[in-house]
């Protein structure tokens, strides 16, 4: 599964979020549940390790300032895995 995120992470520096996903076109339906369940497991969990790392509550907000880079590649991931099942259930 790691190496689907890294074949996406590729794919989003160089193409649009809202295109077509070759990598998530190739897989099956239950592959690709199996990528929504993963990334969005591996989300929760960068925003755990975030929060942990080094956070701070401001105005009533929690901001995280632990584990960006992660953080944000992972939001790009469940974007596109969720935009591929959206994709897929409209057909």
């Amino acid at each position: 599964m790691d190496s689907l995120l890294t074949s996406l992470a590729d794919e989003l520096l160089v193409q649009d979020i809202t295109e077509p996903s070759a990598v998530l076109g190739s897989l099956s339906d239950h592959d690709l549940q199996a990528a929504y369940d993963h990334v969005l497991e591996q989300f929760a969990l960068e925003l755990v390790i975030g929060a942990h790392e080094n956070s701070e509550w401001h105005d009533g907000k929690l901001v995280i300032a632990g584990s960006q880079a992660n953080i944000h590649l992972l939001q790009a991931a469940f974007y596109a895995v969720k935009l591929e099942c959206q994709r897929r259930v409209s057909y």
